[in-house]
């Protein structure tokens, strides 16, 4: 009986797992999130410009990335496909990596960069990109930027509010992203 109920969570698992396309990079609902970040983005630094580029140029890249690695969700699923070879890309750190890229094009004058990490070491490290205002500001004021959890559909929050993870600076990391 145990193992036929294994078979059927499985089965289930399996099913549930799927292909994510984003053929709409900016939806309404993308616009209305884009507004609640760019108001967070300016608790850490008043230029409005820049939040508003930065936060729209999150959320659409998250997806543009997700569609580049052919992401499957749930994430987890995804990185089992990646670590046996079967996509190439799609890990946390790789969005970290390649959103960086996209928002370095920017050269934004009001924020600064960091890498955060959870878990570190461990199977289940994460890795996210934190936002700040300068380089003086406390790690829990960031702004955790996420495009991996939801699988493209960027999470955003402030460090000290993420229920998920408990991300910390890593500091070998900043010199990756940072100016």
């Amino acid at each position: 009986m145990k193992q036929l109920l294994a078979i059927i969570l499985l089965l289930f698992f399996i099913n549930s797992c799927g292909s994510v396309k984003y053929n709409n990079l900016y939806t309404q609902n993308d616009k209305i999130k884009a507004k609640k970040l760019e108001r967070m983005l300016l608790t850490l630094s008043d230029n409005k410009e820049e939040a508003s580029t930065l936060a729209t140029l999150a959320i659409t890249h998250s997806k543009r990335l997700a569609n580049e690695y052919n992401l499957t969700s749930p994430p987890l699923y995804h990185n089992f496909l990646v670590n046996s070879g079967q996509r190439q890309k799609g890990l946390c750190y790789d969005f970290v990596d390649d959103l960086m890229k996209e928002i370095n094009k920017r050269d934004f004058q009001s924020f600064y960069f960091r890498w955060g990490r959870a878990n570190a070491n461990k199977l289940n490290e994460h890795n996210v990109i934190v936002v700040f205002g300068d380089k003086e500001s406390r790690w829990e004021e960031g702004v955790v930027l996420d495009a991996w959890r939801d699988s493209g559909k960027l999470f955003f929050t402030k460090v000290k509010d993420d229920k998920k993870y408990n991300f910390l600076p890593w500091e070998e990391g900043d010199i990756r992203i940072a100016k």
